[in-house]
């Protein structure tokens, strides 16, 4: 990955005592020793708004905001390259922070555009990680499920720009033993070297 590439984290949990929480200090402690530049979008620690109200409606249409977290947010994610997202999943779906995230920040003509149906994006991003966690087991949320909370990520990461979304989910979150929550934290930077070396392994 070349070192002038941007890389954006996109946080959405409430608790600094959660395991999503002990995955981010994973993440950015693994940045570190790399030496690589990101930014932090912690969505709760910002106390952003994903509701969208009628004086957002009155100008989205035109791609405009009323939010004035929104700049901020379009800023990031157009001259961002790589995206990692991370959030617990709630009743099949994520937090009404991510979804209200989306809803607000990728705008037309700032962050995408449809054409014929098409996405076409104005970010510099090719790519995405996704880092979850749930209380269902990994074969009951991806496959009992058909994959539904994928779907609803997926797509608005793709349409921005991202050509491959990589996830990594850590399910039975509730039931889970100490040993098994070490275990998966252990191999964070293993999941964040190998998403930022993909690009030198094309």
């Amino acid at each position: 990955m070349s070192d002038k590439e941007q890389v954006t984290i996109i946080y959405v949990h409430p608790w600094d005592g959660s395991f999503s929480h002990a995955e981010l200090e994973q993440v950015t402690q693994t940045l570190a020793a790399r030496q690589q530049d990101y930014k932090l979008i912690d969505l709760y620690a910002d106390g952003f708004d994903p509701v969208m109200r009628a004086t957002d409606l009155s100008v989205y249409g035109k791609g405009d905001f009323k939010d004035r977290m929104v700049a901020k947010y379009i800023d990031i994610i157009q001259k961002t390259n790589k995206v990692i997202v991370m959030f617990p999943i709630w009743w099949l779906s994520t937090p009404a922070m991510l979804k209200g995230f989306f809803d607000k920040v990728f705008l037309a003509n700032r962050v995408i555009n449809f054409v014929d149906k098409k996405a076409v994006p104005h970010t510099a991003v090719n790519s995405a990680m996704v880092l979850s966690t749930s209380e269902l087991t990994n074969d009951e949320l991806f496959k009992g499920y058909d994959g539904s909370v994928e779907k609803i990520v997926n797509f608005p990461l793709e349409s921005i720009g991202a050509k491959q979304v990589t996830w990594h989910n850590m399910g039975d979150i509730i039931v889970a033993k100490r040993p098994a929550l070490t275990d998966y934290l252990k191999q964070i930077p293993g999941f964040v070297n190998a998403f930022l070396n993909e690009d030198d392994t094309k």
